[in-house]
């Protein structure tokens, strides 16, 4: 009995945690592994609203579509990796992120996105979990797409995005000043700092905004 219980236990947990992950694949796997471009969505893609649960408040940060087209126009597919803890606190539910995603998709036009990955963990989730600064996401995106981490690059206005690019491997990490930016700055610094002198592979970028973004560095993939 007591074997049994705990066994229901953990598939309670595990039903819990999948009921927070949510994955919308926009493509079918690449043939070849392809590097990717991975965007936080709040406060780098679209303006924070905090907790946003309203499509009418959707709106893209500047110089948002133009990079979006561009790397997609160099053949990098662009993926969306955001921690939405709104769901856990309970201030929306799924329904209520669907359509602000509808919106978003429609704001950056068709074939825009390869696919977006979302959970709704709170702070307290598991380091297992998807919760950023967990690499999940970004591991999850690269089975099912088929992409190569170690040529793709990640922006993000949060320590925690770029410590889950870090950690899947990714060898360029950009840091905006848009959302969150500013207040996280003295941390994402510091935290670029150790990762130099921990001889880290990866390249650490800050920028004030996408409208800064090195555009030449997407380069086209065969």
């Amino acid at each position: 009995m007591v074997i049994g219980s705990i066994a229901v236990l953990v598939d309670d947990e595990r039903m819990s945690r999948l009921s927070l992950e949510q994955r919308l694949v926009l493509r079918a796997p690449y043939r070849i592994p392809q590097p990717a471009l991975f965007l936080d969505r709040d406060g780098v893609l679209i303006e924070d609203r905090h907790h946003l649960c309203d499509p009418d408040q959707v709106e893209l940060c500047p110089g948002a579509l133009s990079l979006v087209n561009h790397a997609r126009q160099q053949g990098w597919p662009v993926v969306v990796i955001t921690n939405q803890s709104g769901i856990a606190r309970g201030y929306f539910a799924w329904d209520a992120y669907e359509r602000v995603t509808d919106r978003l998709l429609a704001l950056l036009g068709p074939n825009a996105l390869a696919a977006i990955y979302a959970n709704g963990h709170g702070p307290d989730a598991p380091s297992t979990s998807w919760r950023k600064p967990s690499p999940a996401m970004l591991l999850a995106a690269s089975q099912e797409l088929n992409l190569d981490l170690k040529r793709s690059l990640l922006i993000g206005d949060r320590l925690s995005d770029l410590q889950a690019g870090a950690r899947a491997g990714l060898p360029w990490l950009v840091h905006v000043l848009s959302g969150h930016g500013l207040e996280e700055q003295a941390a994402v610094e510091l935290w670029g700092t150790q990762v130099s002198s921990d001889n880290h592979t990866c390249e650490l970028t800050l920028l004030n905004s996408l409208l800064e973004f090195p555009y030449h560095r997407l380069k086209r993939t065969a």
